[in-house]
């Protein structure tokens, strides 16, 4: 493990971009995220999307130099994939890095490092994917993002049957606003993996959650749950 002491800490905060804070905060926030992700985000600042990737791939590169961030040894597609397919997450310096920059901005704190496992790390991905996409639409779209907030930021507890505190986990919590009005959403992203007794007992929690009404005194209103599945038979199991 590389040891970096606050000052060098302070000094490399001192160096770095806006791009490369806007990697280091992301990753933060959604744990893994592959180049391509990456340059995703990044592409308002690029001419092109191949542009994007070239220089996000030196970005990421730049950033492990300085042991910011690092790659998993495992790629998206196996080790034949293209410079896209590296995973990149933050290192203990990079953690103490954003925690520091972004103290008063809700960033996630530090968490322990362990290596992921292969569904841990899929299911990550895809929510890191329906981020980006989502802020991709908004581009282009007429909606406007108001307020992101990744897991476990944006889980909710409650009180359950028997007076135990239980919990509602959304993969990503979202506001966007569309001609003046605002709409609230919590994704489920569903990747096949759960058997049906499990999804069963996610959506009976939700529906726990809404009868007490603590969203709604709280914050207003009971976010639509936007439950997404990887084909047409999860997506009538869910319904």
């Amino acid at each position: 493990m590389i040891r970096i002491s606050e000052h060098q800490l302070h000094h490399l905060m001192a160096g770095l971009s806006e791009r490369a804070m806007t990697v280091l905060r992301f990753l933060a926030q959604q744990r893994f995220a592959t180049t391509s992700h990456l340059a995703r985000l990044l592409r308002p600042h690029h001419a092109s999307p191949a542009s994007a990737l070239r220089q996000t791939s030196r970005l990421t590169k730049h950033l492990a130099t300085l042991h910011l961030i690092r790659a998993l040894t495992r790629r998206i597609g196996g080790m034949c994939a293209g410079s896209g397919a590296a995973i990149w997450h933050l290192t203990e310096p990079g953690h103490r890095l954003i925690t520091r920059h972004d103290a008063d901005t809700g960033t996630p704190t530090r968490r322990r490092w362990h290596e992921p496992s292969m569904n841990f790390l899929t299911h990550t991905l895809a929510i890191t994917e329906t981020r980006i996409t989502i802020e991709e639409t908004a581009r282009h779209g007429p909606i406007t993002i108001r307020h992101i907030e990744p897991e476990p930021t944006c889980w909710r507890s409650h009180l359950g049957p028997y007076g135990q505190p239980e919990w509602v986990k959304p993969d990503l919590s979202l506001i966007t606003e569309t001609d003046g009005y605002q709409d609230h959403w919590w994704y489920e992203i569903d990747l096949g993996t759960e058997n049906p007794a499990r999804l069963k007992a996610r959506e009976a929690r939700y529906l726990r959650h809404y009868h007490p009404g603590v969203e709604q005194r709280q914050r207003g209103l009971f976010p639509a749950i936007d439950w997404i599945a990887p084909d047409h038979a999860h997506r009538r199991l869910i319904e």
